[in-house]
């Protein structure tokens, strides 16, 4: 009996052992302190300092080491080339084959002129694959739309930080004059105009708007970096999940504050630091969390609100009246339809 007993609790004790192994769940357990270890993901150097001489063109003490590099297929630069100043320029994240979703936008929220006295920019980022047909309908749209940005870099899910990072390198190159970029995925819908609600006073976006008399000012926000924020988020140790990530990969316990990828807007100002930041960071796989290290580097702290939904906001007419993005709409035909009713409303 006692015999049984010891065999009984050996084998429970190596089976949860071995699923402890097999799922990651350990990983949990030997993950580095990120609030005591945590510095920077990659080299350890004051950043400004080297801002400053990458602007100017002085001699670089440490070089970047992770630039941009590919070559584009098409830059589409006159996007930005205006007289006066951009208010905001949409930077919408597309896969290669999606030119339904694309056009779902261009007759949306993504249309320029939307707003008389508000100058408005949209522009795609696409990588390339093999398909040849693909890429000569992408010529095709290019020609015929002008808001096509494409890098020699292969179109995939783990390549959405190849992406961003064009992303980055083209805006900061090319687009002095926009005052807000809205860094956005092709499956969202957007209020162009709560977007610019929210862009006058932030912290009190939408409640200064419920009041009588609106006393929001109109000042340029230097340093925002704003969108859905996680906080205190820890990697996924889970083996089997998509998202798993082992601790050779990523040691530490937590991730820095990072905002949802999905849709996020920054100021030239921190746009200029976020892209600096980037350069110096080592390239990670998740997009948003790269971002988050990246913005850590440089010194931004992430601003959190509320009306970006990461995930789909269940839809009805008086519920979106403040929502400024949410993801979710693959369907182009219902984004152009709620958007077209979200605008008769008054509230895109």
């Amino acid at each position: 009996m006692f015999r049984r007993r010891c065999s009984f609790s050996s084998a429970s004790v190596v089976g949860f052992l071995s699923l402890m192994y097999l799922t990651g769940v350990y990983q949990y357990i030997l993950a580095w302190s990120y609030s005591k270890y945590y510095t920077h993901w990659g080299p350890f150097h004051s950043l400004h300092p080297l801002i400053k001489q990458l602007k100017s063109g002085e001699g670089i003490t440490v070089k970047p080491i992770n630039e941009f590099q590919y070559p584009y297929s098409f830059s589409n630069t006159e996007k930005c080339e205006i007289k006066d100043s951009i208010r905001l320029m949409y930077v919408v994240k597309s896969a290669l084959r999606n030119f339904d979703k694309r056009m779902g936008i261009r007759n949306s929220w993504g249309f320029e002129s939307r707003f008389s006295d508000v100058e408005i920019r949209t522009i795609f980022l696409v990588g390339m694959n093999e398909d040849s047909h693909i890429q000569k309908l992408l010529e095709k749209e290019a020609e015929e739309y002008k808001d096509i940005i494409q890098a020699a870099f292969r179109d995939s899910y783990f390549n959405n930080t190849l992406k961003t990072m064009m992303g980055l390198h083209w805006t900061y190159h090319n687009c002095q004059k926009v005052k807000y970029f809205l860094f956005v995925d092709d499956d969202y819908y957007v209020s162009t105009r709560n977007m610019l609600r929210f862009l006058r006073d932030p912290a009190n976006y939408p409640q200064y708007l419920e009041k009588y008399i609106v006393t929001a000012v109109n000042e340029y926000k230097e340093n925002l970096y704003a969108g859905y924020v996680f906080e205190n988020s820890r990697p996924i140790r889970w083996v089997f999940s998509k998202w798993y990530v082992s601790l050779d990969e990523y040691p530490y316990s937590e991730w820095p504050p990072y905002v949802t990828a999905g849709a996020y807007v920054l100021s030239r100002k921190s746009l200029e630091d976020l892209y600096f930041g980037s350069t110096y960071t080592y390239k990670f796989r998740f997009d948003d969390v790269f971002l988050g290290m990246a913005a850590k580097y440089a010194g931004i702290k992430p601003f959190h609100h509320k009306e970006f939904y990461f995930y789909r906001k269940l839809y009805d007419k008086e519920g979106y009246k403040w929502v400024i993005a949410s993801h979710g709409f693959d369907d182009p035909n219902e984004l152009q339809q709620v958007w077209s009713e979200q605008r008769s409303a008054g509230n895109a």
